[in-house]
This record gives C-alpha cells, sequence and structure tokens, in this order.
C-alpha cells in the first residue's frame, strides 16, 4: 500500500458535531479457497448476520463504539451499475429492454467475471465487472479517532467483513488499516445531519430522560386528571434519578468533560 500515500484522497464532511464516511471497497472475486460458497456469499452471511441481531435489538459488536449515529452497508452488484451499458461480453434481458437502455442478465458469482464456465477468458472489453461494498457511516467527532475505536473495539468482527474485500489488511496494523480506508473512501457530495449539535451519547440521555419524565407525570396524575396531594417527594426523587441528564455534556467521543475547577 504504499502507493496509496500518493493518492489524492476523498475528504470527509463535519456538520456540527458530526462526520460522515463513505467507502465503496472491491468484494474479492470467485470461490473461497477450500469452499463451495465466494467471497460475496460469506460477505453476504456476515452482514446478514449481524442485521439479525440488530433487528431483533439484542447485543451486537457495533454497540460498543458509542459515538455511531448512523451505518449502513450495500452489496451493489455488476447487474445493477451496468443498467443502460454496452459491453462485449455481458449478457442482457432483452425481455427487459426499453427506449432508455439494457438490463443485464445476473452474474454467476462463483465464475469469475471475465472468464467463462469452462475457464477461458472472456471478452469484456477488458472490464472487471465485480461486486463493490459501499459503507456509510455517521458518527460523533473525528475522523482517524473513529477509526482507532473501530480498530480497538470492533477488530476481529470488522475483520470478518472485510477481508472478505480486495487487498484488505485487517485491522491489527492501525496504519495499514488506515491507508486501506482512505484509498477507497469517496466523496460525499451532500451531508445532512438533522440533529448537527447533538451527540449520539447526548441523545440516548435525552431518550432516557424522556422516559423518566413521563413515568414522573403518570405517577403525580391519576388517570381521571387530579394532581397527587403532595408531589414533593416525587418530584425529588425524579430529580435525584435526573439530575446528572442536565449537566456534564458528554464530549464528541462519547466521554465526559470534566467540571470546570475539577
Amino acid at each position: 500500500m504504499d502507493n496509496f500515500e500518493s493518492l489524492n484522497w476523498a475528504g470527509s464532511k463535519t456538520v456540527g458535531l458530526i462526520s460522515e464516511i463513505a467507502v465503496l471497497a472491491p468484494i474479492r472475486q470467485g470461490p473461497i479457497a477450500g469452499e463451495r460458497r465466494t467471497y460475496e456469499q460469506r460477505l453476504r452471511e456476515a452482514i446478514d448476520n449481524l442485521q439479525k441481531r440488530v433487528q431483533k435489538g439484542t447485543p451486537n459488536e457495533l454497540d460498543k463504539v458509542r459515538s455511531i449515529h448512523f451505518g449502513r452497508m450495500i452489496i451493489i452488484r455488476p447487474e445493477q451499475y451496468l443498467v443502460y451499458s454496452q459491453l462485449n461480453g455481458v449478457q442482457y434481458a432483452d425481455r427487459l429492454r426499453n427506449d432508455s437502455g439494457q438490463i443485464p442478465e445476473l452474474f454467476d458469482d462463483y465464475v469469475e467475471v471475465g472468464k467463462d464456465p469452462g475457464g477461458e477468458p472472456g471478452n469484456l472489453d477488458d472490464a472487471r465487472c465485480r461486486s463493490w461494498l459501499l459503507t456509510l457511516v455517521e458518527f460523533d467527532g473525528d475522523l482517524k479517532v473513529y477509526f482507532r475505536d473501530i480498530a480497538q473495539y470492533l477488530g476481529s468482527a470488522f475483520d470478518k467483513i472485510f477481508v472478505n474485500c480486495e487487498d484488505f489488511p485487517g485491522t491489527t496494523d492501525f496504519e495499514q488499516f488506515w491507508l486501506w480506508i482512505r484509498r477507497y473512501q469517496i466523496e460525499t457530495a451532500l451531508f445532512y445531519p438533522r440533529y448537527r449539535d447533538l451527540s449520539a451519547v447526548r441523545i440516548r440521555q435525552l431518550q432516557e430522560f424522556k422516559r423518566q419524565f413521563d413515568e414522573f407525570v403518570a405517577s403525580v396524575r391519576c388517570p381521571t386528571g387530579p394532581r397527587v396531594k403532595s408531589m414533593d417527594e416525587l418530584f425529588d426523587a425524579f430529580l435525584r434519578r435526573t439530575q446528572h441528564y442536565a449537566s456534564d455534556f458528554p464530549a464528541p467521543g462519547g466521554t465526559f468533560r470534566k467540571a470546570s475547577g475539577e
């Protein structure tokens, strides 16, 4: 990766406290040595496993990095990005052709693109039509600090996914990992975070504060509307439970700033 350092890197955008990154990495082609599945199939299985846990709300590796606002992974296939193309060697679905362009037939994951099933080189105008993994993330703070957190807390989980991409060095050597990320980072044209001045940690705090406030209101008002005779003790208990949400705002990385004078 020595030559990567001379490249004109894409930049991330930061709005308020929140930054973004988009990484478009090439997925390795063909079957895995000694297995009956392709790199893309193994990649899909790893992502699906993570998605199922996210969907069920069960603990997962991503929970360890508290600064993440949003994350998405998308596998982009050749038959998706080759719509409207005209490449020799690509089979197009004539039944789906319209006046504005052509739609390619599905590519065979198991056979390396550019070769026919018999192993002979195919003619794709020298184009290597592979699948790509697009990863989009929004997070609090600095880009390099975020990826240091990824390497430290999500290293093995991250490796299981991105080992299926070309020349991925792993997360153990951070500088090589960092160069790989920058090599495949692409520019984001528009970045619009809705809550630009709220960290992910602060949003979770406000969510918990709202839940406890609703419980407090329910405890001092009966269903018919009249207030309880005395709510001083209930209000004091509410303040004890929630006073830390009104101070000690977390820093962008999810840590708490020291109070002045400490």
